[in-house]
């Protein structure tokens, strides 16, 4: 009987004793090394281990936004989200589960909540829950689907009216400098004196959105009104400082100075201060400069962002026209002048208004006009307008900074002070002047 013994190297391979040499296994045969799960070493709150009450885990959150350096709107944003969602929860922070995000999130959306807001409690809940406890509570949460709107832009025209309109020189230069720098609000309430470097003609904005540093342009036009703003301010630190010493004044006042400027200029469309940054990107836009360098001067981290403006630029409608003007035989629509309408307010005194015929010939032909107040303590003039026609039909009254009148106004009661910077009271001014100039035009 023959006997078949197997090979060495064959007995190795499937049963190797303990002195036979082998390779380590390599590929898929290759060992893989054990998966650790660092996220409860550095989760802050250990949810549900630590089991903190409401205001402990408030505070441990409201730390750990702190010193990780977000915005001060951010951390009190997302401090009040959290507090909400405790309240609507009435359970311990640990008990929450993925079930009462979505509820918590619908009720938002049933009760008419924006898409923007919705997002901010969507990050909230998962910055806190899921980033700094080491849960996943927003797992599979998306952010909200957003309106693609076009941002409102306002013609070079109509940002020159809003400047006009704008009754005192700090409105002025703060509507201004963000037209010509395109600047956010909360940009330029925060600029200061060594932020203005003249012989550069260039601004620094110091910590921009996403605490990104860059530099503006300073228009030479506004160089004067600057140093006028410089004489007055004195030792102040910021250009435009709050009633409070060391502070700047609120995003609210520069909203409220826009919305009056709009207001006097007569121009419908809902312009807000960021208005004016969408109308510097534009402008840019339409007058052949490089998109890369649209989005350095804004500051924006994604050309995306920067892309939306050419869907608003005229630079390929400028050479397009109309198929109905071209069937009509019409070029541009024509502009129609219509005389303003002073709105009824309540009165707060009575008010004269004189004019009187200035040496001039041609473009500068017009009238001096003073406004007398009646008030307690006597009448009070206000002068230094000057209203002219600078085409036939279009009559404008230029007024003087707001400044230039604060010696005037000091006098006066609160409710005529009120009556006087409001938008009203300019409608008011224009509609009777224009009729005033009329009258004496027509008698000379």
């Amino acid at each position: 009987m023959e006997i078949t013994l197997p090979r060495p190297h064959m007995l190795s391979r499937r049963r190797p004793g303990p002195l036979t040499a082998t390779r380590a296994a390599r590929g898929r045969y290759a060992p893989r090394d054990a998966i650790v799960d660092h996220l409860a070493e550095v989760a802050v709150i250990a949810l549900p281990r630590e089991r903190p009450c409401a205001e402990e885990f408030l505070r441990r959150i409201g730390r750990e936004l702190k010193i990780r350096f977000y915005q001060a709107s951010t951390q009190r944003n997302y401090r009040r989200v959290l507090e909400v969602f405790l309240r609507w929860l009435a359970r311990p922070p640990h008990a929450a589960t993925p079930e009462d995000v979505r509820e918590f999130l619908e009720l938002l959306v049933d009760g008419g909540a924006s898409s923007s807001w919705v997002a901010v409690h969507l990050s909230a809940l998962r910055t806190a829950f899921d980033k700094m406890c080491g849960q996943a509570l927003t797992l599979g949460l998306e952010i909200p689907r957003r309106r693609k709107r076009l941002p409102v832009v306002l013609s070079g025209a109509e940002v020159v009216r809003v400047l006009e309109a704008a009754p005192s020189l700090r409105d002025k230069l703060m509507l201004g400098l963000m037209y010509a720098g395109g600047l956010r609000v909360s940009e330029v309430v925060r600029l200061r004196w060594r932020d203005v470097d003249f012989d550069r003609k260039q601004l620094r904005i110091r910590l921009g959105k996403g605490r990104k540093d860059r530099m503006a342009t300073l228009p030479h036009c506004l160089e004067a009104t600057l140093g006028s703003l410089k004489r007055l301010a004195g030792a102040e630190d910021f250009l435009f400082a709050g009633a409070r010493t060391g502070r700047y004044v609120s995003k609210r006042t520069v909203q409220r100075a826009m919305a009056r400027a709009v207001a006097i200029a007569g121009i419908e469309k809902r312009a807000t201060p960021h208005t004016l940054r969408h109308s510097f990107a534009t402008h840019l836009l339409e007058n052949g400069t490089d998109i890369r360098f649209i989005q350095a001067l804004l500051g924006h981290a994604r050309l995306e962002t920067t892309v939306i403006y050419t869907k608003v630029a005229r630079t390929v409608a400028r050479t397009v026209q109309s198929p109905l003007d071209a069937l009509m035989g019409a070029g541009d629509a024509p502009k129609v002048a219509r005389e303003a309408v002073a709105p009824a307010g309540k009165s707060v005194g009575t008010m004269r208004v004189f004019l009187e015929r200035t040496s001039g010939s041609g473009a500068d032909a017009g009238c001096a006009a003073r406004v007398v107040i009646q008030s307690e303590r006597g009448p009070l003039e206000l002068g230094g307008i000057v209203v002219r026609e600078a085409r036939k039909g279009w009559v404008g009254m230029q007024l003087p900074p707001l400044e230039a009148w604060e010696s005037t106004l000091v006098w006066l009661e609160p409710e005529q002070r009120e009556r006087i910077e409001s938008p009203e009271f300019y409608r008011l001014l224009q509609s009777v002047l224009t009729k005033r100039y009329l009258a004496v035009m027509r008698r000379s």
